[in-house]
């Protein structure tokens, strides 16, 4: 049975501003709505280029968009057609996982032989805790004793998640309504952006260099309205960008006229080799850090820290406490013990050496062919090739697994880069460089 079509001539006339981006983000609306229903089949790029009066490119961009948002799918034999909102969560994210290869590049998982022990600390936390009773809070004291000591600016209100992401996903439920726009980084982790289209939320691009986002970029963006800005302080992946504190006295202002929320994301902040520096610091009323221990301590730690804007982390904790959601106190409690534990700390900074030099290595091995790796420090390298496409299938027929740059753009449009984990020892730098060099320069 064949599926209902749009026509062009019908689509046209809602299509105002006739721009890739703007296509884009209107259609969004339309399938967001559920004015365009799932299955409807989309006008081909020819048809619609030629009632647009616009070039075929234009419209091939647009839906290059549409799909890196998971709203439309194409088949090249039927066309493209409308997939719905409703199967966002996780794509980007979930796309990184490589197929079986010998050595996992693709995605950043910690190395197990540079964890902390957390047998000790969980024992002595279960020695501890009266774990026989719910506990009288969701936070549990020590850890609050600890993060407050530590936390980069005078933060109105804390508390705790299961991990990074649960926190950006509840305050993002908080703060956004569909169609709100957040500003992101120009490069961002996948599983932010999924975060963000998970809620109907717009992304909008915000171009970054070493010490973060570009004032003027970000003055620029701030003419959309945006509900929130979402950011990677320091290691941010897969760019490697980190928050310098003159770019944050240099952003602060162009932040200050402007209602909005400032989210930061810092997740492997124990491991970073730059200062501590928020935006927090200067607009501690609007701004919101997240961290978490999960790449430094342990995986199974799932304990995030968020605080600074008091109305909001009170509804998340209200949201908590109504769905049960939040991490044991025993494990905050393991944690909090971690974090002040002379042997842990020393191993955590064996583990921020060790992921630097290793980082340092692909780096230099890259360079030494001709590529430009971006970023100063964090446990992947973003690296710009000419044909991305044929270093992934190279390194793949080798064992060697390696991300496509597309999951981390906000249209889709990174695949003339590649992110390659540098979390893991091993010896095949000269390799990876070489494929990407020769992919870069064919």
């Amino acid at each position: 049975m064949s599926r209902p079509r749009l026509r062009a001539n019908a689509l046209a006339p809602l299509l105002t501003d006739r721009s890739a981006r703007g296509i884009a983000d209107r259609l969004g609306d339309l399938i967001h709505t559920g004015e365009l229903a799932e299955g409807l089949r989309l006008p081909t790029v020819r048809a619609l280029a030629a009632a647009l009066h616009v070039g075929p490119t234009t419209i091939a961009s647009a839906w290059a968009q549409l799909r890196a948002r998971g709203l439309i799918h194409c088949d090249r034999r039927h066309g493209s057609f409308v997939r719905g909102p409703g199967t966002l969560a996780g794509r980007r994210f979930a796309s990184l996982v490589p197929p079986p290869v010998r050595l996992d590049l693709a995605t950043a998982f910690p190395d197990p032989d540079l964890l902390p022990d957390l047998a000790g600390p969980m024992a002595a936390a279960v020695a501890g805790a009266h774990w026989r009773t719910y506990p009288a809070d969701t936070m549990d004291a020590d850890l609050a004793a600890v993060l407050r000591a530590t936390w980069p600016f005078d933060a109105e209100d804390f508390t705790v998640t299961n991990g990074a992401h649960d926190a950006v996903h509840r305050v993002a439920g908080v703060v956004l309504r569909p169609h709100d726009r957040v500003l992101v980084e120009e490069v961002a982790a996948a599983s932010l952006l999924d975060i963000v289209e998970d809620h109907r939320a717009r992304a909008v691009p915000v171009r970054c260099d070493d010490e973060g986002p570009l004032p003027d970029a970000l003055a620029a963006a701030l003419a959309t309205r945006p509900a929130m800005v979402l950011l990677q302080t320091r290691m941010a992946s897969p760019y490697g960008h980190a928050l310098s504190g003159r770019r944050a006295q240099a952003l602060a202002p162009v932040l200050a006229g402007h209602d909005i929320v400032i989210l930061e994301q810092d997740t492997a902040h124990e491991l970073a080799p730059t200062p501590d520096v928020s935006l927090g610091e200067f607009l501690p009323d609007r701004t919101l850090l997240v961290r978490s221990w999960n790449k430094s301590h342990g995986p199974h730690l799932r304990v995030g820290a968020l605080a600074g804007i008091g109305r909001v982390v009170a509804r998340v904790r209200a949201r908590q406490k109504a769905s049960g959601g939040w991490p044991s106190v025993l494990t905050q409690r393991a944690l909090a013990r971690m974090l002040t534990d002379p042997a842990t700390r020393a191993t955590i900074r064996r583990a921020r050496c060790a992921y630097r030099q290793r980082r340092q290595q692909l780096v230099q091995a890259l360079r030494e062919h001709g590529l430009r790796p971006t970023g100063i420090a964090g446990l992947s390298a973003w690296v710009p090739v000419r044909d991305a496409a044929a270093a992934i299938r190279s390194l793949a027929q080798d064992g060697i697994g390696i991300a496509s740059g597309a999951p981390f753009t906000v249209d889709g449009d990174g695949r003339s880069h590649v992110r390659i984990a540098t979390t893991l020892l091993h010896d095949e730098h000269a390799r990876i460089a070489r494929a990407l060099g020769e992919a870069h320069h064919a």
